[in-house]
């Protein structure tokens, strides 16, 4: 470069010393451009490879002018899903009422909110709830510490059963189920090796659901022992509910005679299924009568007995199914040709136990919709991962179930919705919580609320949901 002016030489000279590094000047269109240089030896070609930073300039009057840094936009807006938040906040205005006013009460329809949305683990609840609309204006304390006393606090109020009891709207047949959880913890009183579906023998615990049918909601739950039996957890729960005109449709695992009759004593209604093996069960089914269920045909036939009315029913369905395994044991000689004619007899047949003097129609049907509580505990495992349990309180586990139970009821209304609209091997309850989490809704620094644009999908999903949604435009 051709030497430079004595009033930039000057300039240069003061920025080096201030700088303290090596400076190369550079003369563009008659403009001087300061840069830094450093060198950095490259392993690959050997030789030091040259970098330049470019700091500022000198005008002709040698005045020193920095870099000046790119002005950045930030943006002062914060984003929130909306609809989804939106939606569990109205479907929840039952369970708010029906709420005592227990301490917590806004922790609890938080967390049932953000589990039946987005069932992370409890750590990370905060961070996703503050992601919901809600968060906006119900700022409840879900830090993990505070968690484990919110739970355990739940967990050990007698008033959630006046809960419960609300939630049933007074009287009214109930599935009732049980099923087991496993725990990791260590310190759980409750633990204990019992059955499960798995034959694992681990420590678990039992947690039992109440399902309305007239609502076709979950109203109830409570955690046992882990080798407590199905039968101990209803009289327990009958005790506590103290509910008046009720009634419940069991499964095999409470078939006890003993129980039948306690209930009938109490005036609590029943529908229970016999065992394989039950006395009550003829050797030859004679049908008085034949009905169509599901497009099955089923025979059947109602007489009296010491416990109220025995219902009978024939499925050729599963009697062949039944034949085919017998036939499958007399191959593999586990069972004689003569045991298999006797049992064949029965194959097909199953029976129902109620006080109920009703046709037999109905009371089938009634048995038959308590799938209603199985996809409840489908939906309890595998779609809000409360399959297993890590906290070592029995109050927190059992104010954990009641969060379960509350998002439990979210996820039913909703599916409630789909089935009304005839939607429900087109759309699942998944689906329409991912697609609404897509709304969103910008909230500017100055209280500005603007949508975001909707996706296609996601307004087809409001649209069905429409008046659950306030979208604050028509």
């Amino acid at each position: 470069m051709q030497t430079l002016p004595p009033h930039i030489q000057k300039t240069l000279q003061e920025r080096k010393n201030i700088e303290n590094k090596h400076i190369e000047i550079k003369k563009i269109h008659n403009n001087y451009y300061l840069y830094t240089a450093t060198s950095k030896y490259n392993p690959k070609t050997k030789k030091p490879t040259k970098k330049t930073t470019y700091i500022g300039t000198i005008t002709k009057d040698g005045t020193y002018k920095p870099k000046q840094p790119k002005k950045r936009e930030h943006s002062n807006a914060t984003y929130y899903e909306y609809a989804n938040s939106q939606l569990c906040q109205t479907l929840s205005k039952d369970t708010q009422e029906a709420l005592p006013n227990i301490k917590y009460k806004d922790e609890l329809i938080a967390l049932s909110i953000t589990k039946a949305i987005d069932p992370v683990p409890l750590y990370l609840t905060q961070s996703r709830y503050q992601k919901l609309y809600i968060s906006k204006t119900q700022k409840p304390n879900l830090t993990s510490r505070h968690l484990t006393d919110v739970l355990t606090e739940i967990g050990n109020n007698p008033q959630i059963y006046d809960l419960y009891h609300q939630l049933a709207q007074t009287g009214g047949i109930l599935f009732y189920d049980l099923t087991s959880i496993l725990t990791y913890s260590k310190n759980l009183k409750l633990a204990e090796k019992g059955y499960n579906t798995k034959h694992a023998h681990t420590p678990q615990l039992n947690v039992i659901i109440a399902f309305s049918t007239i609502t076709k909601l979950p109203i109830a739950t409570d955690v046992f022992y882990g080798s407590i039996k199905d039968i101990k957890t209803i009289r327990h729960f009958i005790d506590r509910f103290a509910c008046t005109d009720m009634g419940f449709i069991f499964d095999r695992g409470f078939s006890s005679y003993k129980l039948l009759l306690e209930l009938k004593a109490g005036g609590v209604h029943y529908v229970v299924p016999l065992k394989r093996n039950s006395k009550f069960l003829p050797e030859k089914f004679e049908a008085q009568g034949a009905l169509v269920y599901r497009k099955r045909s089923v025979g059947f036939s109602k007489m009296v007995c010491e416990y109220g009315f025995l219902y009978l029913f024939d499925d050729p369905s599963i009697r062949a199914e039944e034949e085919h395994v017998l036939l499958g044991k007399v191959e593999a000689g586990v069972l004689s040709v003569v045991e298999y004619e006797v049992l064949r007899r029965r194959a097909g047949v199953f029976g129902l136990v109620s006080d109920l003097d009703c046709s037999a129609v109905e009371v089938y049907g009634r048995y038959k919709d308590r799938e209603e509580v199985e996809l409840c505990f489908d939906v309890l495992k595998n779609e809000l991962d409360a399959d297993r349990t890590y906290l070592g309180c029995e109050g927190a586990v059992r104010g954990y179930f009641v969060v379960v139970l509350l998002a439990l009821r979210l996820r039913f209304k909703i599916l409630g919705r789909l089935r009304e609209r005839g939607l429900v091997g087109e759309l699942s309850v998944r689906e329409v919580l991912f697609e609404l989490s897509k709304v969103e809704l910008s909230v500017e620094g100055n209280g500005r609320e603007v949508f975001c644009a909707i996706p296609k999908r996601s307004q087809e999903i409001i649209d069905i949901f429409s008046d659950l949604i306030p979208m604050g435009y028509t």
